[in-house]
Protein backbone atom coordinates (compact mmCIF):
# COMPACT_ATOMS: atom_id res chain seq x y z
CA UNK A 1 0.00 0.00 0.00
CA UNK A 2 1.32 3.01 -0.84
CA UNK A 3 2.01 5.71 1.87
CA UNK A 4 0.75 9.32 0.76
CA UNK A 5 2.39 11.06 3.67
CA UNK A 6 6.10 9.37 2.94
CA UNK A 7 5.76 10.44 -0.65
CA UNK A 8 4.43 13.90 -0.33
CA UNK A 9 7.59 14.09 2.43
CA UNK A 10 9.96 12.78 -0.44
CA UNK A 11 8.40 15.18 -2.68
CA UNK A 12 8.80 18.25 -0.77
CA UNK A 13 12.74 17.36 0.80
CA UNK A 14 15.80 18.43 -0.44
CA UNK A 15 18.11 15.15 -2.08
CA UNK A 16 20.19 14.97 0.81
CA UNK A 17 22.34 12.41 -1.65
CA UNK A 18 23.00 14.94 -4.55
CA UNK A 19 26.53 15.29 -5.40
CA UNK A 20 26.24 17.18 -8.57
CA UNK A 21 23.36 17.77 -11.49
CA UNK A 22 23.68 19.44 -14.90
CA UNK A 23 21.18 19.71 -17.87
CA UNK A 24 21.59 18.30 -20.69
CA UNK A 25 20.01 19.19 -24.08
CA UNK A 26 17.38 16.07 -24.59
CA UNK A 27 16.03 12.95 -23.41
CA UNK A 28 18.70 11.07 -21.38
CA UNK A 29 18.59 7.31 -23.20
CA UNK A 30 21.78 6.04 -21.63
CA UNK A 31 24.41 6.16 -18.84
CA UNK A 32 27.50 4.52 -18.48
CA UNK A 33 30.70 4.47 -16.05
CA UNK A 34 33.86 3.68 -17.42
CA UNK A 35 35.63 0.33 -15.18
CA UNK A 36 37.14 2.21 -12.75
CA UNK A 37 34.46 5.10 -12.04
CA UNK A 38 37.22 7.84 -13.65
CA UNK A 39 34.79 9.15 -16.24
CA UNK A 40 30.83 8.93 -16.77
CA UNK A 41 29.54 8.84 -20.51
CA UNK A 42 25.84 10.13 -21.10
CA UNK A 43 23.96 9.33 -24.39
CA UNK A 44 21.43 12.12 -25.62
CA UNK A 45 18.51 10.94 -27.92
CA UNK A 46 19.08 13.66 -30.21
CA UNK A 47 22.70 12.16 -31.10
CA UNK A 48 25.41 13.80 -28.70
CA UNK A 49 27.28 11.86 -26.42
CA UNK A 50 28.99 13.68 -23.03
CA UNK A 51 32.15 12.10 -20.71
CA UNK A 52 31.92 13.68 -17.57
CA UNK A 53 35.22 13.10 -15.13
CA UNK A 54 33.49 11.78 -12.70
CA UNK A 55 35.34 13.26 -9.70
CA UNK A 56 35.47 16.75 -10.57
CA UNK A 57 32.41 16.81 -12.86
CA UNK A 58 34.03 18.53 -15.22
CA UNK A 59 33.00 17.56 -18.96
CA UNK A 60 35.97 16.01 -20.75
CA UNK A 61 34.90 15.66 -24.38
CA UNK A 62 31.04 16.35 -26.57
CA UNK A 63 30.01 14.75 -29.59
CA UNK A 64 27.58 14.54 -32.32
CA UNK A 65 28.16 10.47 -32.22
CA UNK A 66 24.96 10.05 -34.47
CA UNK A 67 22.82 12.04 -36.65
CA UNK A 68 19.78 10.81 -36.52
CA UNK A 69 19.08 10.26 -32.78
CA UNK A 70 21.49 7.91 -30.52
CA UNK A 71 19.83 4.37 -30.00
CA UNK A 72 22.04 2.84 -26.90
CA UNK A 73 25.73 3.18 -25.61
CA UNK A 74 27.55 0.16 -23.96
CA UNK A 75 30.58 1.24 -21.88
CA UNK A 76 33.71 -1.87 -21.60
CA UNK A 77 33.66 -3.37 -18.36
CA UNK A 78 37.10 -3.61 -18.83
CA UNK A 79 38.84 -0.99 -21.02
CA UNK A 80 38.29 3.01 -21.50
CA UNK A 81 35.76 1.99 -24.56
CA UNK A 82 32.60 2.66 -25.54
CA UNK A 83 30.16 1.42 -28.36
CA UNK A 84 27.12 3.89 -29.62
CA UNK A 85 24.30 2.26 -32.17
CA UNK A 86 21.80 5.15 -33.80
CA UNK A 87 19.34 5.65 -36.18
CA UNK A 88 21.69 6.85 -39.24
CA UNK A 89 22.80 3.13 -39.16
CA UNK A 90 26.21 3.25 -37.63
CA UNK A 91 27.91 1.22 -34.74
CA UNK A 92 30.74 3.54 -33.37
CA UNK A 93 33.68 2.96 -30.94
CA UNK A 94 34.54 5.17 -29.22
CA UNK A 95 38.26 5.77 -27.02
CA UNK A 96 36.91 7.23 -24.03
CA UNK A 97 40.17 8.47 -22.41
CA UNK A 98 41.14 9.90 -25.43
CA UNK A 99 37.97 11.22 -26.50
CA UNK A 100 38.94 9.79 -29.93
CA UNK A 101 36.33 7.79 -32.25
CA UNK A 102 38.20 4.51 -32.78
CA UNK A 103 36.13 2.78 -35.64
CA UNK A 104 32.76 3.42 -37.22
CA UNK A 105 30.94 0.48 -39.04
CA UNK A 106 28.17 1.06 -41.39
CA UNK A 107 25.38 -1.27 -41.04
CA UNK A 108 22.73 -2.51 -43.30
CA UNK A 109 20.34 -1.55 -41.53
CA UNK A 110 18.96 2.22 -41.01
CA UNK A 111 18.26 1.55 -36.76
CA UNK A 112 20.96 -0.28 -34.90
CA UNK A 113 18.99 -0.51 -31.79
CA UNK A 114 21.31 -2.75 -29.04
CA UNK A 115 24.88 -2.98 -28.19
CA UNK A 116 26.00 -5.34 -25.45
CA UNK A 117 29.35 -6.44 -23.96
CA UNK A 118 30.51 -9.09 -22.40
CA UNK A 119 31.59 -9.61 -19.31
CA UNK A 120 35.28 -10.08 -20.23
CA UNK A 121 35.10 -6.91 -22.31
CA UNK A 122 36.30 -9.27 -25.15
CA UNK A 123 33.08 -8.76 -27.36
CA UNK A 124 30.80 -6.64 -27.68
CA UNK A 125 26.78 -8.14 -29.70
CA UNK A 126 24.77 -5.78 -31.66
CA UNK A 127 21.25 -5.73 -32.97
CA UNK A 128 19.22 -4.39 -36.09
CA UNK A 129 16.33 -5.79 -37.10
CA UNK A 130 16.54 -9.17 -37.02
CA UNK A 131 20.47 -9.28 -37.49
CA UNK A 132 22.75 -10.16 -35.31
CA UNK A 133 26.34 -9.53 -34.90
CA UNK A 134 29.36 -9.79 -32.62
CA UNK A 135 32.58 -7.81 -32.21
CA UNK A 136 35.68 -8.21 -30.43
CA UNK A 137 37.04 -5.42 -28.81
CA UNK A 138 39.06 -3.60 -31.84
CA UNK A 139 35.28 -3.40 -33.82
CA UNK A 140 36.32 -6.26 -35.96
CA UNK A 141 33.43 -8.65 -37.43
CA UNK A 142 33.74 -12.20 -36.23
CA UNK A 143 29.95 -13.40 -36.17
CA UNK A 144 26.77 -12.37 -38.04
CA UNK A 145 23.35 -14.45 -37.62
CA UNK A 146 20.13 -12.94 -39.78
CA UNK A 147 18.40 -15.95 -39.09
CA UNK A 148 15.76 -14.38 -36.17
CA UNK A 149 11.94 -14.28 -37.19
CA UNK A 150 11.55 -11.20 -35.78
CA UNK A 151 13.34 -8.28 -34.75
CA UNK A 152 15.86 -9.22 -31.87
CA UNK A 153 14.38 -8.09 -28.39
CA UNK A 154 17.23 -8.86 -26.04
CA UNK A 155 20.79 -9.88 -26.37
CA UNK A 156 22.00 -11.41 -23.04
CA UNK A 157 25.90 -12.72 -22.37
CA UNK A 158 26.79 -15.80 -20.16
CA UNK A 159 28.51 -14.47 -17.16
CA UNK A 160 31.25 -16.45 -18.77
CA UNK A 161 31.32 -14.62 -21.81
CA UNK A 162 31.87 -17.59 -24.18
CA UNK A 163 27.87 -18.44 -24.73
CA UNK A 164 25.16 -15.50 -25.05
CA UNK A 165 21.51 -15.13 -25.87
CA UNK A 166 18.99 -13.65 -28.07
CA UNK A 167 15.56 -12.90 -27.75
CA UNK A 168 12.63 -12.73 -30.82
CA UNK A 169 9.25 -13.70 -31.57
CA UNK A 170 9.09 -17.93 -31.39
CA UNK A 171 11.80 -18.21 -28.42
CA UNK A 172 15.24 -17.45 -27.58
CA UNK A 173 18.45 -18.44 -29.17
CA UNK A 174 21.63 -19.78 -27.72
CA UNK A 175 24.95 -19.10 -29.01
CA UNK A 176 28.96 -19.74 -28.72
CA UNK A 177 31.36 -17.07 -29.97
CA UNK A 178 32.91 -17.89 -33.19
CA UNK A 179 29.79 -20.09 -34.13
CA UNK A 180 27.71 -19.28 -36.60
CA UNK A 181 24.87 -21.37 -36.09
CA UNK A 182 22.87 -21.43 -32.54
CA UNK A 183 24.06 -23.90 -30.07
CA UNK A 184 20.41 -23.99 -28.99
CA UNK A 185 16.92 -22.99 -29.53
CA UNK A 186 14.45 -22.58 -26.60
CA UNK A 187 11.15 -22.55 -28.35
CA UNK A 188 8.40 -20.51 -27.41
CA UNK A 189 5.47 -19.49 -29.50
CA UNK A 190 4.86 -15.79 -28.37
CA UNK A 191 6.59 -12.37 -28.42
CA UNK A 192 9.41 -11.99 -25.94
CA UNK A 193 9.67 -8.28 -25.35
CA UNK A 194 12.46 -8.70 -22.77
CA UNK A 195 15.32 -11.24 -21.46
CA UNK A 196 17.74 -11.50 -18.52
CA UNK A 197 20.39 -14.71 -18.18
CA UNK A 198 20.88 -15.52 -13.93
CA UNK A 199 25.00 -15.14 -12.84
CA UNK A 200 25.04 -18.51 -12.45
CA UNK A 201 23.97 -19.82 -15.74
CA UNK A 202 20.82 -21.85 -14.56
CA UNK A 203 17.59 -19.75 -15.87
CA UNK A 204 16.50 -17.31 -18.44
CA UNK A 205 13.77 -15.30 -17.94
CA UNK A 206 11.46 -13.56 -20.88
CA UNK A 207 9.01 -11.08 -20.53
CA UNK A 208 6.12 -11.96 -23.06
CA UNK A 209 3.73 -10.15 -25.10
CA UNK A 210 0.62 -11.49 -23.17
CA UNK A 211 2.40 -9.94 -19.80
CA UNK A 212 3.32 -12.77 -18.33
CA UNK A 213 7.52 -13.65 -17.80
CA UNK A 214 8.52 -17.45 -19.00
CA UNK A 215 11.46 -18.91 -17.79
CA UNK A 216 13.50 -21.79 -19.63
CA UNK A 217 15.46 -24.02 -16.71
CA UNK A 218 19.18 -24.73 -18.39
CA UNK A 219 20.14 -27.15 -19.21
CA UNK A 220 17.00 -27.32 -21.02
CA UNK A 221 14.86 -29.95 -21.24
CA UNK A 222 11.47 -29.74 -22.92
CA UNK A 223 8.35 -28.74 -20.72
CA UNK A 224 10.88 -27.76 -18.31
CA UNK A 225 9.64 -24.05 -18.82
CA UNK A 226 7.32 -22.14 -16.55
CA UNK A 227 5.78 -18.46 -16.16
CA UNK A 228 4.64 -16.12 -13.99
CA UNK A 229 1.17 -14.40 -14.68
CA UNK A 230 -0.81 -11.92 -13.15
CA UNK A 231 1.25 -9.12 -14.31
CA UNK A 232 -0.75 -5.73 -14.93
CA UNK A 233 1.24 -5.08 -18.30
CA UNK A 234 4.36 -6.16 -20.42
CA UNK A 235 7.19 -7.31 -18.64
CA UNK A 236 10.15 -5.32 -19.79
CA UNK A 237 12.07 -4.48 -16.85
CA UNK A 238 14.44 -7.68 -15.72
CA UNK A 239 17.20 -8.18 -13.42
CA UNK A 240 19.42 -10.46 -11.26
CA UNK A 241 21.07 -9.64 -8.15
CA UNK A 242 24.55 -11.01 -8.75
CA UNK A 243 24.13 -13.93 -6.62
CA UNK A 244 21.05 -15.32 -8.62
CA UNK A 245 19.17 -15.67 -5.69
CA UNK A 246 16.61 -12.60 -6.53
CA UNK A 247 14.73 -11.69 -10.19
CA UNK A 248 13.28 -8.44 -10.36
CA UNK A 249 10.21 -7.12 -12.53
CA UNK A 250 8.24 -4.39 -13.25
CA UNK A 251 4.23 -4.75 -12.74
CA UNK A 252 3.50 -1.22 -13.64
CA UNK A 253 3.50 0.78 -10.73
CA UNK A 254 5.17 -1.89 -8.19
CA UNK A 255 8.18 -4.29 -8.33
CA UNK A 256 7.66 -7.82 -8.34
CA UNK A 257 10.68 -9.64 -6.94
CA UNK A 258 10.89 -13.81 -7.28
CA UNK A 259 13.13 -15.89 -4.91
CA UNK A 260 14.95 -18.27 -6.54
CA UNK A 261 18.26 -19.29 -4.87
CA UNK A 262 19.52 -21.80 -7.43
CA UNK A 263 15.68 -23.40 -7.58
CA UNK A 264 12.43 -22.34 -9.11
CA UNK A 265 10.34 -20.30 -7.54
CA UNK A 266 7.06 -21.95 -8.16
CA UNK A 267 5.14 -21.98 -5.21
CA UNK A 268 6.12 -19.15 -3.61
CA UNK A 269 4.97 -15.72 -2.84
CA UNK A 270 6.83 -13.12 -4.44
CA UNK A 271 7.67 -9.99 -2.61
CA UNK A 272 5.78 -6.94 -3.53
CA UNK A 273 7.52 -3.77 -3.37
CA UNK A 274 5.02 -0.25 -3.75
CA UNK A 275 5.72 2.88 -3.14
CA UNK A 276 5.51 4.50 -6.87
CA UNK A 277 2.60 6.48 -7.58
CA UNK A 278 3.39 6.48 -11.57
CA UNK A 279 4.25 4.10 -13.71
CA UNK A 280 7.83 2.76 -13.40
CA UNK A 281 10.48 3.35 -16.40
CA UNK A 282 13.23 1.73 -14.56
CA UNK A 283 14.31 -0.43 -11.87
CA UNK A 284 18.53 -2.12 -11.13
CA UNK A 285 20.21 -3.80 -8.36
CA UNK A 286 23.45 -2.66 -7.09
CA UNK A 287 26.13 -4.27 -8.76
CA UNK A 288 27.10 -6.68 -5.78
CA UNK A 289 24.36 -6.64 -3.25
CA UNK A 290 20.13 -6.88 -3.13
CA UNK A 291 20.17 -2.71 -2.58
CA UNK A 292 17.76 -1.57 -5.57
CA UNK A 293 16.96 1.61 -7.24
CA UNK A 294 13.59 2.34 -8.74
CA UNK A 295 12.03 5.17 -10.97
CA UNK A 296 8.72 6.02 -12.70
CA UNK A 297 7.14 8.46 -14.94
CA UNK A 298 6.42 10.70 -12.14
CA UNK A 299 10.19 11.45 -11.67
CA UNK A 300 10.58 9.38 -8.25
CA UNK A 301 13.33 7.56 -8.08
CA UNK A 302 13.00 5.14 -4.90
CA UNK A 303 15.31 3.15 -2.93
CA UNK A 304 14.98 -0.70 -1.45
CA UNK A 305 16.89 -3.94 -0.13
CA UNK A 306 14.85 -7.01 -0.91
CA UNK A 307 17.24 -9.01 1.65
CA UNK A 308 15.44 -7.62 4.46
CA UNK A 309 12.35 -7.22 2.98
CA UNK A 310 12.38 -3.39 2.91
CA UNK A 311 9.06 -2.22 1.36
CA UNK A 312 10.77 1.66 1.01
CA UNK A 313 13.86 2.63 2.56
CA UNK A 314 14.26 6.33 1.09
CA UNK A 315 13.84 8.31 -2.09
CA UNK A 316 14.20 11.19 -4.06
CA UNK A 317 11.96 13.42 -6.82
CA UNK A 318 13.58 14.68 -10.18
CA UNK A 319 11.18 16.78 -12.14
CA UNK A 320 10.24 14.67 -14.85
CA UNK A 321 10.13 10.72 -15.94
CA UNK A 322 13.34 8.79 -14.76
CA UNK A 323 14.77 7.76 -18.34
CA UNK A 324 17.63 5.92 -16.80
CA UNK A 325 19.64 4.67 -13.72
CA UNK A 326 22.91 3.64 -13.84
CA UNK A 327 25.24 2.46 -10.38
CA UNK A 328 28.79 3.36 -10.24
CA UNK A 329 30.94 -0.29 -10.41
CA UNK A 330 31.75 0.12 -6.88
CA UNK A 331 28.30 0.57 -6.07
CA UNK A 332 29.10 4.16 -4.08
CA UNK A 333 27.28 6.58 -6.67
CA UNK A 334 24.05 6.38 -8.85
CA UNK A 335 23.57 8.15 -11.86
CA UNK A 336 20.03 9.21 -13.19
CA UNK A 337 18.67 10.72 -16.19
CA UNK A 338 15.38 12.25 -17.03
CA UNK A 339 13.19 12.56 -20.42
CA UNK A 340 13.88 16.33 -20.32
CA UNK A 341 18.02 15.92 -19.43
CA UNK A 342 17.95 16.43 -16.19
CA UNK A 343 21.48 14.61 -14.95
CA UNK A 344 21.93 13.89 -11.61
CA UNK A 345 24.99 11.97 -9.52
CA UNK A 346 24.41 10.85 -6.08
CA UNK A 347 25.74 9.15 -3.32
CA UNK A 348 24.32 5.60 -2.56
CA UNK A 349 21.69 5.70 0.59
CA UNK A 350 22.97 2.18 1.32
Amino acid sequence: MVNHLEINKIAESKNEYELWRTQLNDYVIGIGWSYTNEYILVASSCGILTCYNSSYHLKIFEAKAHQNGLMCLAVSPTENKAVTTGQDGFIKLWDIKSASLIKEIKSDSLWVVQAVWSPDGNYFAVSSGNTLTVFNNDGKNIQEFDGHESTVSGIEWNSNSKAFATACYGGVRLFEIEQDEPIEFLEWKNSMHSLSWSPDGKFIGCGTQDSRVHFFPLPYNIGSDFEMNGYKGKVKLLDWTFDSVFFLTNCWDELIVWKFAGVAPQGQMPQTLGGHLGKITQAKFQNKSSFLASGDDMGFVHFYDVAISENLITGVKLKNTISKLCWSNDDKQLAIGTSHGEFVIMESPA
